[in-house]
């Protein structure tokens, strides 16, 4: 919204869709000028907005517009209105109405941008179904020019419970039948909310704009094509807009768990996780043995500590030059230095850092930095560069 409504020249005629649209005009105002705005719209109007338009708009008004399923749904049994369960507010609504109908549409829809800090742009439906501090005043002056009658009846039609649906054209819609515990079946005939085919509009063009900052490369979350099957969606919704679009994706494939660390760590994340149950049990093992050697220890009690911390150490390495290796591989085949690569922990953060059951974590912490285990690791590294 760049334009104050206080400074737009008067000497240029508004076009039409600058004034009854359903989406926000660049155009914000302050609340006492409401009024006008309504009453400019009012002029852009062939005919006048009556109650009976009014309720009759509202009515054919839902949360689910089934003609986006069939074509061929008659308008007494077009909308649903279903709230969410566990909702503190009423859904949001699109309306499904004639052609000759989708002026008022775009009075009673228009979303108004008011010059009020934290106030989001509202329209007259929305004051109606989920009021604000602010929606007393702006339904107040849509009554003073398009009369109260026609606000009583729009009130009356949104929030009284719509007209049920009580048929459908059967051969188009998707049917599924589950068992009750009477024995008998329940029809389910699954649709989808007004809003979800404008939110896949809306993620489809912005996969095909791709406004990114120059320089940066592109997201490649998969392959998307489109294909157009209807160019006049009015007779679904006015608030609709543009050709309507079937949309097939090819998403990547989901890694493996191995395959995303390692991926993760060759773009400057953690180390993989060393994924051996049996190591925290060593680890443990370990731990439990150092514990003793306080109390008790001699030649061969103090060679087995040895050589399970060595043990432990050991294989610790071998899975970082392993891993180090295949993660020197996959940034070849990428183009990339070796260097790019973040430096490998030391072993005792690889047999640490995995799932510990219980209070395990703290023993084997404990065990792993004591005096014992660095001096071992440091025998290791003497023998490793010699």
């Amino acid at each position: 919204m760049t334009d104050d409504y206080s400074r737009r020249d008067p000497e240029r005629p508004l076009k039409q869709e600058e004034v009854l649209s359903f989406k926000v005009v660049q155009r914000t105002m302050p609340l006492h000028a409401v009024t006008d705005e309504f009453r400019l719209m009012k002029s852009y109007l062939r005919t006048e907005l009556t109650a009976q338009t009014a309720k009759r708009v509202c009515e054919k008004s839902g949360s689910h517009l089934l003609k986006m399923v069939s074509a061929r749904t008659e308008g007494d049994s077009a909308v649903l209105y279903i709230e969410p369960a566990g909702a503190n507010k009423r859904p949001r609504i699109l309306p499904s109405v004639n052609a000759a109908d989708i002026a008022f549409c775009k009075v009673l829809y228009r979303p108004l941008a008011l010059e009020i800090e934290g106030r989001s742009a509202r329209s007259v439906v929305d004051d109606i179904m989920n009021p604000d501090d602010q929606s007393d005043a702006v339904l107040r002056a849509f009554a003073s020019v398009f009369g109260q009658d026609v606000l009583d009846a729009a009130c009356e039609a949104l929030l009284d419970r719509p007209k049920h649906v009580t048929k459908l054209s059967a051969g188009e819609f998707p049917i599924i039948f589950v068992p009750r515990a009477s024995g008998e079946d329940l029809q389910l005939t699954p649709v989808s909310p007004a809003t979800a085919f404008m939110g896949v509009k809306a993620a489809i063009n912005k996969l095909y704009e791709r406004k990114k900052a120059a320089g940066l490369p592109l997201p490649r979350r998969g392959a998307f094509e489109t294909q157009s099957i209807s160019s006049k969606p009015q007779n679904i919704s006015g608030a609709i807009g543009g050709p309507r679009k079937r949309v097939m994706a090819h998403l990547p494939r989901v890694m493996e768990q191995t395959d995303a660390e390692m991926h993760r760590y060759v773009h400057g994340g953690s180390f993989p996780r060393w994924r051996d149950d049996a190591v925290a049990e060593w680890v443990i093992r370990y731990a439990d043995m150092l514990e003793a050697d306080k109390t008790y220890n001699n030649r061969d009690t103090r060679a087995a500590l040895d050589r399970t911390a060595d043990r432990l150490i050991r294989d610790a390495a071998d899975f970082i030059a392993e891993t180090v290796e295949e993660a020197h591989f996959v940034v070849k085949e990428a183009g990339r230095s070796p260097d790019d690569i973040p430096h490998p922990p030391k072993p005792d953060r690889v047999l640490l850092r995995r799932p510990w059951p219980n209070d395990d974590f703290d023993k084997a912490r404990k065990a792993l930095a004591s005096a014992h285990f660095q001096h071992r690791f440091m025998k290791f590294k003497d023998t490793e560069n010699a």
